[in-house]
């Protein structure tokens, strides 16, 4: 099972305008600069996803079509670049729209499959990240956790995490990814494509 194909379809801000076609969807979340656009052009193994060393560069949903190819046969599944959260820089107005349009597109949106936390393995959670995890609680919505640039620590530190964030959601799977070494793409690949099998 491998990703064989990917490119851009749109840009968009609420389900109604989904380009998806009734495909099944993966859903990439997290803070402001956390690597999501990074981590979704390792995956695919080529640049489909614009990246930005300045946080809040993504400001709608970038959908992706993406081929994965299991026993043989192709499988369409849609990766969905979600505008980070958390970024201070802009307007409440801005950061108020964002949230509706995030929280929107996911509650109405039955394609969704699995949603993909991107933490950065540096940082703390903050009242902001335990908000977002209550709202995925409350509506009793499927998640994972990739904890993002493992590279930029320690093997022990990374370790630490790991066991942290297992403790701290009991029962959801965590992944220590690295888009510049390539370490967990191969265990992250697998989750995502047994999500939609």
């Amino acid at each position: 099972m491998k990703i064989i194909n990917a490119h851009f379809l749109k840009s968009i801000t609420g389900p109604d305008e989904s380009a998806g076609n009734g495909l099944p969807e993966i859903c990439f979340i997290g803070r402001s600069n956390v690597g999501k656009s990074s981590a979704i052009n390792s995956l695919v193994q080529r640049k489909i996803a614009k990246t930005s060393s300045a946080p809040g560069a993504t400001k709608t949903i970038n959908l992706f079509k993406v081929e994965l190819e299991l026993s043989g046969q192709r499988r369409p599944v849609i990766f969905s670049d979600f505008p980070g959260f958390g970024f201070s820089k802009v307007s409440k107005a801005v950061s108020q729209g964002w949230k509706t349009m995030i929280e929107g597109y996911i509650l109405g949106n039955p394609r969704i499959r699995d949603i993909i936390w991107l933490f950065d393995i540096r940082r703390e959670i903050d009242s902001l990240d335990e908000m977002l995890m209550e709202w995925l609680y409350r509506n009793k919505l499927t998640f994972s956790f990739v904890l993002t640039k493992s590279d930029k620590e320690s093997q022990a530190v990374v370790s630490k995490k790991r066991r942290f964030f297992h403790d701290y959601f009991p029962g959801k799977t965590v992944f220590i990814f690295s888009s510049r070494t390539g370490q967990g793409k191969k265990e992250l690949t697998a989750h995502l494509i047994g999500s939609i099998v």
